[in-house]
């Protein structure tokens, strides 16, 4: 442990950034007697002064720094099957060969090792190579290694020959040349592989760069959709994104505000790089269309990969900044507002419908495929998670003189019989089984047009998945809800109020 806070501190001390390792003797090994002193690790222990700090050191440095040559002779005769066990065996026989003594630092190069502080301090002065003796027994072992390299160099002339000619095979393949040739080393016989590759090279390409002309691309959408009179109506942009052009300008006024990937910014020409209404357009178009990244490359300017970036980004900041207020689950007023639609509709206290769509995930791993149907659906649903721990919204209704304290949903016979659940009945005898089934059936399609208007916005959902990233997936599926919702609140002072009391009973 001493040997351990001794090499701490030498390591903390000679990294200053001040001083660093030219400091002077004296004060520079004063600095480490304090260090070690002051150390946790070694209370209870017998003070050490600083001349004492300096001489240990030496020591572990010296045999540290040997053991690094040793090491690496070790590593140069590693065979195959061998691990690092094996390796550091033969490292500590080469030392004890060299040296005639045991090395019992290892403690102390291993927290050394890869230090590039230490290796460029000692290596450079006291270099493993030189550190190590070269025993006299070696020196006809120089000389077969050099009669082994020599035949690794005729085989490399043979295979400079045979690139030349090219050869290729009938199929215009690249031909490999396969040949084991034996040498020995340090007296052991060993076989070597070597390949030879006729033909070209597998150079690593650059990335061809394309310039996209990113600023026309731009300028064409300010004249197509954002300028004082553009060329396409408003009717036009509603249809192209789904949405009215104050609702787009205001998500990507939050989106640019908020989310530093849809700032603009200078590159290191000074060139202005894609602005926010281009990457906004673009992952709006693929959300709307479903299409692939590269469909909008002629018109906005930007590659596949970035599109499909600005997709990602463009979810998780929709999830982050708007998710909150329109993917909640209903407050008082929410709830109040769905209590009078489903009383109007004929069903009071009534809260929602129940049921579920689903997205097809082309690239889904065959060991997660499987039944997934509603049941198994609700089964992982949170939707009914505050029911059960006791959280659920406070009614009070009587039905054929049965108190009922939970709001309902309306559901298809697929799933369980539950009381919060009122399905419709399968085979209604007379006219009022017949009336009530009619009506919850009718009611119940609210939700499949809902659906319905979700698909048809939104291509993306609509089309088999293409993404490999499951929370992705979710995440696009969870944007175009939230997206839905803000287009509907930006519709709903435009729809028009009709007063029913007139047609009511009595009225």
């Amino acid at each position: 442990m001493e040997d351990v806070v001794l090499i701490s501190a030498w390591l903390n001390t000679s990294k200053d950034p001040i001083g660093s390792n030219e400091q002077k003797t004296a004060k520079f090994w004063k600095r480490i007697e304090e260090y070690v002193n002051a150390s946790p690790l070694l209370i209870g222990s017998v003070p050490r002064d600083w001349s004492q700090c300096k001489q240990r050191w030496g020591r572990v440095n010296e045999q540290v720094c040997k053991f690094v040559g040793s090491h690496e002779a070790a590593l140069k005769e590693q065979a195959s099957g061998q691990n690092e066990n094996d390796v550091m065996k033969a490292a500590h026989d080469i030392f004890f060969n060299d040296y005639h003594v045991k090395f019992s630092l290892e403690h102390c190069w291993r927290e050394l090792r890869f230090d590039q502080k230490w290796r460029s301090h000692s290596l450079s002065k006291d270099g493993a190579k030189e550190k190590r003796k070269e025993p006299a027994e070696e020196v006809p072992k120089k000389h077969v290694n050099e009669a082994a390299f020599d035949q690794i160099e005729s085989i490399l002339s043979v295979k400079n020959n045979i690139s030349k000619q090219k050869i290729l095979n009938r199929h215009g393949l690249l031909v490999l040349y396969l040949g084991f040739f034996r040498y020995q080393v340090t007296g052991c016989r060993r076989w070597m592989l070597v390949v030879v590759v006729d033909g070209q090279a597998n150079n690593p390409k650059r990335r061809a760069y394309i310039e996209r002309n990113r600023d026309q691309g731009n300028n064409q959408l300010l004249n197509e959709y954002f300028k004082e009179n553009p060329t396409s109506p408003p009717e036009m942009f509603r249809r192209r994104f789904r949405m009215n052009k104050p609702l787009f300008l205001r998500i990507v006024d939050r989106l640019s505000s908020e989310v530093p990937y849809f700032q603009q910014r200078r590159n290191a020409h000074g060139r202005y790089g894609l602005s926010a209404l281009q990457k906004c357009t673009a992952a709006v178009r693929m959300l709307a269309y479903g299409q692939s990244g590269d469909t909008y490359d002629e018109y906005l300017r930007l590659g596949e990969s970035t599109t499909r970036l600005c997709l990602e980004n463009f979810t998780n900041g929709t999830i982050q900044l708007f998710g909150d207020e329109f993917l909640r689950i209903p407050n008082e007023d929410d709830l109040q507002r769905l209590l009078d639609v489903g009383e109007v509709r004929g069903f009071p206290w009534m809260i929602g419908i129940i049921d579920c769509i689903h997205w097809e995930w082309k690239n889904c791993p065959t060991a997660w495929k499987g039944t997934l149907n509603d049941i198994n659906v609700l089964d992982r649903s949170p939707v009914f998670d505050d029911i059960l721990q006791g959280r659920a919204p406070k009614v009070k209704f009587k039905v054929n003189n049965h108190t009922y304290r939970m709001a309902y949903y309306l559901t298809d016979g697929i799933y369980l019989n539950w009381l919060t659940f009122i399905q419709s009945i399968p085979l209604p005898q007379g006219p009022k089984p017949e009336l009530f089934a009619e009506r919850q059936e009718s009611t119940r399609k609210d939700v499949e047009r809902a659906f319905g208007v979700l698909q048809s916005k939104f291509s993306i959902v609509k089309n088999s998945a293409l993404l490999w990233d499951k929370e992705k997936i979710g995440k696009i599926m969870r944007t175009c809800v939230i997206l839905h919702n803000m287009i509907v609140e930006n519709k709903r002072h435009g729809y028009t109020q009709i007063d029913t009391s007139e047609f009511e009973s009595g009225g």
